[in-house]
């Protein structure tokens, strides 16, 4: 085959890709990926600025909590947003299919990645309440860590084999619980009480640990326990490598206009893109109304259960 052949041979193929369909598809994923940055500058903002978190366990509350950095909220925000769109292209594709339509994936990917337009107006929409809302304070009244320090510590707990006082300059904890229970070991359901309750429960909980991964050192011999629960003791001082997970209890009963209007703007986020890849649907499929319908409400029993913003 000769230059000129191969030539003309690019040239043809050129020619039958459709250019401006990829293009589209390209323009789409830019969308997308802009929605999910202004979702995380938010976020972020949220996070750092409008939140107050600290601690109502005894003896943790000269810690302060940790705060995920930017990068960590963009991939949140990135898994949240990629299964939304994946609950959205899966539900058009399967009426798609039960009604016996071409998939047009190329199609229908650029359909969904142009969506996210809505939740990059509604977030943006955020912003400026975000600016105005007041700085709302939270306590944490249960929580995991992981590689926990004590520094002159007295601990007194409970092991498989029986009760167990732990002293010692230093003692190292793999995986840490402390949360707060009553005499009784009873949890208050803290989800469920509103301020007063909630204060009337800090008043009469104490804070318990289970620990697993115990190690000191006592009489220069180092010690082991895999485990070791309601602990209570002091210490001078603890530390932390890593916050597992945390609940938190509200500090103020009211709350202010902008965080019910944030709230309904990430709300409306979603019922956005329900309605905009409804209509692309039927658009793009030419779909009767009850298929139609069965998009949309698919769409939306899903986001609201597994992706909403």
């Amino acid at each position: 085959m000769s230059k000129q052949e191969i030539l003309d041979w690019l040239k043809e193929l050129v020619y039958e890709i459709d250019v401006k369909k990829w293009l589209r598809l390209l323009r789409g994923l830019a969308i997308f990926i802009i929605a999910v940055l202004i979702l995380s500058y938010v976020t972020d903002y949220i996070l750092h600025y409008k939140i107050e978190m600290t601690f109502g366990l005894r003896g943790f509350e000269g810690l302060t909590p940790t705060t995920p950095d930017f990068g960590s909220i963009v991939a949140a925000r990135s898994v949240q947003s990629v299964i939304m769109l994946f609950i959205i292209v899966m539900a058009i594709l399967l009426v798609a299919m039960f009604t016996g339509r071409d998939l047009n994936l190329v199609k229908l990917l650029t359909l969904v990645f142009h969506s996210f337009i809505v939740v990059a107006v509604f977030a943006s929409l955020q912003a400026p309440l975000a600016l105005q809302v007041p700085r709302a304070s939270f306590m944490i009244v249960d929580v995991s860590f992981q590689n926990v320090t004590f520094r002159n510590a007295d601990l007194i707990g409970t092991t498989p084999k029986g009760e167990i006082r732990i002293s010692a300059d230093v003692v190292r904890v793999g995986y840490l619980r402390a949360f707060r229970a009553y005499p009784n070991l009873t949890l208050p359901d803290w989800s469920y009480l509103g301020v007063s309750e909630a204060e009337e429960a800090l008043r009469n909980t104490q804070t318990y640990m289970n620990m697993s991964g115990v190690s000191w050192f006592e009489g220069g011999v180092e010690k082991i326990s895999d485990k070791v629960d309601l602990c209570t003791g002091n210490w001078s001082d603890v530390s932390y490598d890593r916050l597992l997970g945390r609940t938190s209890i509200r500090l103020s009963e009211d709350i202010p206009l902008q965080e019910y209007l944030l709230s309904l703007f990430s709300m409306f986020s979603t019922l956005g893109l329900v309605v905009y890849n409804t209509a692309g649907f039927r658009k793009l499929y030419e779909a009767s109304w009850k298929a139609t319908i069965a998009v949309g409400l698919i769409m939306f029993i899903l986001l609201m259960f597994f992706g909403s913003l």
